[in-house]
């Protein structure tokens, strides 16, 4: 008898999603697969396991929105998914484990492992060494029948290549076929929509710089003169990050002063001018954690009551009929942390609470 062909499966991207996917494959080969061997082919440009967002090669002063013991790669029995829970550090937890690594030659990320704590927003650079840590381990983790092949290039094409195989083209130069390709790529870019080309187009009949929305790591924010005026459109997380890279990324830095902190100008900085629709900057992160025991969810946006919404309109609109049981839930749960926590400021009791939430 001849040699078990094996299967090849292609992923494009391989950031956390991709990572995750292996994980999960890796997990389930055994029963499904347990004695054919498995070629993955990992294509991405930047480093597996961080990806693009998380990669390293970025400003040391960016940092994540989620607090260090909010994140993990793994699973565990809390998570519904097909194949054995394999559980493993949270962000936070790991941060534990590597601060007392001798090895890591970055000073930089060294002190930020000494000084994290799990509620710190850890900078993209310690997510990204926390990222190609799970990579790793999670190829260490792979059966016996599994050959893994990393290609350093982008996808750029995909065809048939019959009998179910698809061909994947690279930027290389270089094709392979597989008889499944998942991509799991995560924020893409697009092309500008009508706005941003006459933006784009007003900027040029007037001498302007005009820059469309993009990640803001892979901008080119040098060509800004110092004292320029720039102008953002939208106060959300990307105007958070302009506004580090513009200000602390030209040399500007922050000092105790009392209680607070003051900013020291380099005097590099633009003149930054913000909108948004909103008025207002993005909502900021709330530093209150919680002080009472987690309430028990779900309460109001629970599957059966899904269900019911399904059998009674087929097809469900969000902001009609899901987003009012989201916002009911975060209430509930906002509820029960003021009854638990602080029960001083409350003057009824947690039975008429409750009825309110009936109707649900």
């Amino acid at each position: 008898m001849g040699e078990t062909q094996p299967v090849v499966l292609a992923i494009v991207g391989a950031g956390p999603t991709g990572t995750s996917l292996l994980e999960r494959l890796f997990a389930n080969l055994p029963s499904l697969l347990p004695s054919v061997p498995v070629v993955v082919h990992v294509i991405d440009p930047h480093p597996p396991g961080a990806g693009r967002v998380w990669r390293t090669a970025q400003s040391a002063l960016l940092r994540m929105n989620s607090m260090a013991e909010d994140v993990t790669m793994f699973v565990d029995d809390s998570v519904t998914c097909e194949g054995p829970a394999q559980p493993g550090p949270t962000l936070s937890e790991w941060i534990e484990l590597a601060r007392h690594d001798e090895t890591i030659g970055d000073a930089d990320l060294a002190e930020e492992l000494r000084t994290s704590t799990p509620t710190s927003f850890p900078t993209r650079h310690l997510q990204s060494a926390y990222l190609s840590w799970v990579y790793e381990r999670v190829l260490a983790d792979a059966p016996a029948t599994v050959t893994i092949e990393e290609h350093d290039a982008s996808a750029v094409g995909l065809e048939d290549a019959g009998s179910g195989a698809q061909w994947v083209h690279l930027d290389d130069g270089t094709s392979l076929v597989a008889d499944v390709v998942v991509l799991t790529i995560g924020h893409l870019d697009v092309k500008p929509n009508r706005d941003e080309r006459e933006l784009g187009s007003f900027a040029a009949r007037h001498g302007l710089a005009y820059v469309p929305p993009a990640y803001t790591a892979d901008v080119d924010l040098e060509h800004i003169p110092d004292g320029a005026v720039v102008v953002s459109r939208g106060m959300g997380l990307a105007f958070v990050d302009l506004v580090v890279l513009l200000t602390e990324g030209r040399g500007g830095r922050f000092v105790d002063d009392g209680d607070d902190l003051r900013y020291l100008p380099s005097g590099r900085e633009p003149r930054i001018v913000c909108g948004s629709r909103r008025g207002v900057p993005y909502h900021s992160k709330i530093g209150y954690p919680l002080r009472g025991p987690r309430p028990e969810l779900p309460n109001v946006l629970r599957p059966d009551v899904v269900e019911a919404a399904l059998a009674d309109r087929k097809v469900l609109d969000f902001h009609r009929d899901v987003w009012p049981l989201v916002a009911a839930e975060l209430t509930r749960a906002h509820y029960h942390e003021l009854f638990v926590a602080h029960s001083d400021r409350v003057r009824a009791g947690w039975s008429d609470v409750e009825r309110h939430f009936e109707r649900y």
